[in-house]
């Protein structure tokens, strides 16, 4: 609504909203553990949902270095899409069912194209830093890499799901029409 205000050039007042105290602020009705756990609670079931992903990831990623080595780049980016696909079933389906309640087959598409990102960028991050970090022909540099670099794409993807993948139409249509 302000930026339509600007757009238009009407001119917006600001009103001060006066802070209303009962009782000398005596008592308050925020109940501090109930209802931050009722703000965040998406958020730590999306945690949630990561961390059980992670196991499955970083267990497969690990039990497949094991076996190829990680002296080639092939190895890596074979362990990161192995992993990554089948860790990627388990996450679409707590974050579908369980994270954000729902949505089509437009929310497995959208995911599914995220995934393809994601996975690229973990594979060739990975090696990356792998090729940073000292290791001693084991396979602890690649494991500790592929963690720092999952762990941030971690953190945007959670903002494209919310915002983007399994936003709820009526959240969406609610947005639309606050911006008329």
């Amino acid at each position: 609504m302000l930026l339509q205000a600007r757009k238009y050039d009407v001119k917006v007042i600001e009103q001060p909203i006066p802070t209303i105290y009962l009782d000398g602020n005596k008592s308050s009705h925020f109940r501090v553990v109930r209802d931050s756990l009722a703000i965040y609670a998406r958020f730590f079931k999306f945690a949630g949902s990561g961390i059980i992903s992670f196991i499955v990831d970083i267990a497969l990623f690990e039990g497949i270095i094991l076996l190829m080595g990680n002296h080639v780049l092939d190895s890596i980016i074979l362990a990161t899409v192995i992993s990554r696909a089948l860790s990627a079933v388990v996450n679409y389906t707590l974050n579908h069912r369980v994270v954000f309640n729902g949505g089509g087959r437009q929310t497995f598409i959208k995911y599914g194209a995220l995934f393809i990102v994601q996975m690229i960028l973990s594979g060739y991050l990975t090696d990356l830093v792998t090729n940073w970090l000292p290791h001693n022909g084991n396979s602890i540099a690649p494991m500790l890499a592929k963690m720092m670099v999952d762990f941030t794409l971690f953190i945007i993807s959670y903002q494209i799901q919310k915002d983007f993948i399994f936003k709820k139409d009526t959240e969406v249509n609610y947005a639309k029409n606050q911006e008329s």
